[in-house]
Order: structure tokens, then sequence, then C-alpha cells
């Protein structure tokens, strides 16, 4: 489980090209069209390969994050950073860092997501930060490739840096869907997906068909981590799948960052055991599904308690579904 997590001695690099500064309000009661106010509130940084390396920090694991940053909201996730021994390989950007907000509301269980749209990367900024990625990547043992681009990046940004992995044998976890061909064909370990997303990618209304078609367009691919909403996620390898059904949680405070604690969990074990069977990485991938399912009981992403996550853990059901 989390808690027993190898001390892998190359940190784990989260790439978020598109980062946010989060503020999450809760209310007791959220009344559309009338004044509320917030009964607590509480600021982070935001964005997925942000939250995936707060999974790492909470873990006290090494962890690097490569981003954009701008505007008094890139100020404050340096600042971050710093607090917490996220390493930054960070570029400043003209265009202001976004903000997202949470806003909860405790007595119905609904959560709102309001999304600042994202402002343009130049592109002597985006080759400043290729260069920085490139040039290090060589130590680290895993890299994340979180969420989308922002205006002025386009999905060679995440080849280039897949290729250069590729080149030093380090895996590549990807945990983004649009204009991603060129990423899946320079070099990735494992493709973290939900069920529809799989669906239009593959070409097949069946998710099994789906996940074959791209295994066999794209060489590297080992692996498919596939998650669909409250019902059983897949995991599928070349010649094998599997099912796993998780237990109904109890309450659900907010599931902001639960997909991004999959992805840290996913990604320090292919740093720990790129060559892991296919027991074990189904193994592994239970345990990050039981990560997510606790992170949704708090109300900040990808926060949750190791213990919850245990408990989780041993109720969840796997099953072999498919052998070559």
């Amino acid at each position: 489980m989390p808690m027993q997590l190898n001390m892998e001695p190359r940190p784990v690099l989260a790439v978020c090209l598109n980062p946010a500064w989060q503020k999450t309000l809760i209310f007791s009661h959220l009344q559309p069209g009338e004044v509320n106010r917030a009964r607590r509130v509480h600021e982070c940084g935001g964005g997925k390969g942000v939250n995936v390396a707060r999974v790492f920090r909470r873990l006290g694991l090494p962890v690097a994050v490569a981003a954009f940053a701008g505007g008094y909201p890139g100020q404050r996730l340096r600042g971050e950073f710093g607090e917490v021994g996220v390493e930054p390989i960070v570029v400043d950007v003209a265009a202001t860092t976004r903000c997202c907000f949470t806003v909860i509301s405790e007595d119905d269980g609904v959560v709102t997501e309001l999304i600042e749209p994202s402002g343009p990367i130049a592109a002597r900024e985006a080759e400043a930060l290729q260069m920085l990625i490139n040039g290090q990547i060589r130590r680290f043992g895993a890299v994340a490739l979180s969420g989308t681009v922002p205006p002025g990046i386009s999905g060679e940004f995440y080849a280039s840096v897949a290729r250069e992995a590729a080149m030093h044998g380090v895996p590549v976890l990807l945990d983004a869907v649009k204009d991603i061909a060129a990423t899946l064909q320079a070099g990735v370990t494992m493709l973290k997906i939900n069920a529809a997303e799989l669906r239009e990618l593959g070409g097949a209304d069946d998710v099994a068909e789906s996940a074959q078609r791209l295994c066999r367009r794209f060489a590297a691919l080992a692996w498919l981590a596939v998650t669909d909403g409250p019902r059983p996620a897949q995991l599928f390898s070349r010649s094998r799948s599997w099912r796993f059904t998780l237990p109904a949680l109890p309450r659900v405070v907010s599931a902001i960052g639960g997909g991004d604690c999959t992805a840290a969990i996913l990604c320090r074990r292919l740093a720990e055991k790129p060559d892991a069977t296919d027991e074990l990485m189904a193994d592994f991938y239970a345990e990050a599904l039981a990560c997510a399912s606790a992170s949704c009981l708090t109300d900040t992403p990808s926060v949750f308690d190791p213990a919850e996550a245990m408990k989780i853990r041993a109720a969840i059901i796997i099953e072999a579904v498919r052998k070559a």
C-alpha cells in the first residue's frame, strides 16, 4: 500500500503544461442566484501534474514539476513548490497562470468547478521549457505527462518529451486524450484514460476492442489503465486484461484530483518496477484506484488518508478477464 512505497533513488517528473492556482470554497448550502458566504476556504496549486506532485510529497517521495508560471498566481504556485519540497523546473511566462475554483455544497454533495481560460504560451517560452525538460530527463525514474496543453502548445511538446525519455529508458505515463497520437507513437509505457475517451480513440464501442486496436497501433504501449466512473475499472496489457470492482464510498466530498492520485501511484510503481509482471501491475493498479477513492473523501485535490486507502484496497475485487 502507499505507505510501503520503496524509495526509488531517482525522482519522478510531472510535466504540467497547464497548471493553476486552486481555490476551494465550502458552503453548508449553496443557493444559485443568491448571496452565498463560504463556511471555509483553502488554496493550493492545481492542474493535473501539480496534483500528481502533491501525492508524492505527502508520501515523502522526491518529485519535480515542469510547468509554466505567470503573474501573481504563478508566484503562489512557485511558493508552494518551495514550501513542500517540489523541485521546480519552471519557466516564467507573460500569460498569467489561470485560477480554478471548486465550490462544494455540503448538504447536497454538489461540487461545481469553475475554470479560467488559459493564457497563450509564446514559442520561445515553450522552447525554453522543452530544453530544460529534455536536458534533464535521464535523471528521472519516470515521467508523468498530465493534462491538457495551453494555447500555443501542440501535441508535439509531449511527443518530444516521450522520445527523449525513450532514448534513456525512462518509463512514461500519459494522462491526456487530445492530440496524443504523436506522443503514443514516440513511446508511452502506460496510457491512463477513461472508457468514453478510449472508445473514441480506438474507434470501437467495445472497450476491449478499442484497447486491442491501440496496442496494435502503438508498439511501445505496454499498458492501458481505464476508469469508468462508478463502474468497474479495467487494465489491459498486450495479452491480458483485468476488471476492478471498487467498494461504494460512504460519501464523496470531492472527486477533483482523484484521477491524479491514480496517475501518481502508477508512475511511482513504473519507476520502481518498469518490468513488472502482469500480476504485479494489476496489484499496482488496484492500489492506485484505492488511493484515488480515498482522495474523494477529502476536499483537497489528491489528498488522502493512507489508512483509508488500505481499507478500500482490501475491498477491491480483481478479476482476470482475458488471457491470450
